[in-house]
């Protein structure tokens, strides 16, 4: 980076802090080159861009400005010594990470970083005792977080019911933070069981291509972002109406790459419900917005208007901050873009999003 990029980066109030919930890799370009990968449109574009002019330029740059050079060719995109000198460029103390590869990948990165990106591991929740079983083992071997699915009902139950109590007792006994992610509700492998069969996206209107440049390998179309929270919505409300937070109140939850405008409203509406529950005879010790201020989680888009989501339905905690980093949606300038936002907020909120809020998904920090 140039001397002018670091002196600038070093102006940020909470440089070498900041706590970034939503950070991706790649896999190394020799494996995609070998060809032992999915056939899918982002993995066509990878195998192209890798030999590409583009790719090498990219490489020849990502130190300049870390911001600016997105995909495969960003500073650290899939090298781990990398990705700790792209942290101390951005002034990112740890990084919620969602990477490529097997749980043992993850989990080899994440050590390989000094724990600083923290690389989700993956749980199949289709059987409760071959999940705790996994979970025990990526634990055991140092996870520190969770990406799990949210496309139907884990182990065909809620994930309220008794049954998954053992899994989420572990997890809260291990402080580790468990995570939905924009790909987990199945809308980028078209298994899309919980939400609206995807023939109601079938119309030209409704239809986007994967962007031909680096970052930009998925395919969002205008409806996939109108409804790619839901499966997380659903899920959220069925662990918080169904009591899971009560019964392990120290679980640690983030929705992430999702966006924000629907948190509060769907907490309003839990709330609601909730007193008219206790007029039919069914209590909760706290009100549903109680046990999301404790033990949730979620990263607004840069180009969601966050004051005024927080002057609507308050939750100032449940706000955090995240870059997308090295993707292109999180934009060239995501500290810049959420300073905006925070400027039109009590100066003493920054530090609140930007750090503290994010602690609750970052044991130990």
């Amino acid at each position: 980076m140039a001397d002018g990029a670091i002196d600038h980066a070093k102006t940020e109030p909470f440089f070498g802090e900041i706590l970034d919930a939503d950070g991706h890799t790649y896999l190394n370009p020799a494996v995609i080159q070998k060809g032992d990968v999915p056939d899918n449109f982002m993995n066509d574009f990878l195998k192209r861009f890798t030999v590409s002019d583009q790719y090498k330029s990219d490489r020849a740059r990502n130190r300049d400005n870390v911001w600016d050079v997105k995909g495969i060719g960003a500073l650290g995109a899939y090298d781990a010594q990398e990705r700790i000198d792209a942290f101390n460029m951005m002034g990112v103390k740890a990084q919620l990470l969602f990477p490529a590869g097997t749980n043992d990948d993850a989990i080899a990165f994440q050590k390989a970083t000094g724990g600083r990106a923290r690389a989700a591991v993956r749980i199949d929740m289709t059987d409760v005792d071959a999940a705790c079983k996994e979970l025990d083992r990526c634990i055991k071997a140092g996870a520190l977080h969770l990406n799990l699915p949210c496309a139907e009902p884990p182990g065909g139950v809620s994930p309220a019911h008794e049954m998954w109590d053992p899994f989420w007792a572990r997890c809260a006994e291990a402080n580790i933070a468990v995570t939905i992610h924009l790909a987990c509700s199945g809308m980028l492998s078209g298994k899309t069981p919980m939400l609206p069969d995807r023939a109601w996206g079938d119309a030209a209107g409704l239809k986007n291509k994967p962007a031909e440049r680096a970052g930009g390998e998925e395919a969002i179309s205008p409806w996939f972002m109108m409804i790619a929270h839901m499966g997380a919505e659903v899920y959220l409300q069925a662990m918080v109406m169904g009591g899971v937070f009560e019964r392990h109140p120290t679980l640690r939850f983030g929705i992430i790459e999702l966006g924000a405008k629907w948190i509060g409203p769907c907490v309003e509406r839990m709330d609601l419900w909730t007193d008219f529950m206790a007029k039919v005879g069914k209590s909760y010790p706290m009100k549903p917005s109680e046990y999301v201020k404790r033990n949730v989680r979620v990263t607004p888009f840069w180009h969601e208007n966050l004051p005024l989501m927080i002057q609507r339905f308050g939750l100032e905690e449940v706000y955090v901050f995240s870059t997308d980093y090295p993707h292109l949606e999180g934009s060239r300038d995501p500290i810049g873009k959420f300073r905006k936002h925070l400027s039109q907020l009590p100066a003493d909120y920054a530090r609140g999003f930007m750090v503290d809020n994010a602690k609750l998904l970052f044991a130990g920090l």
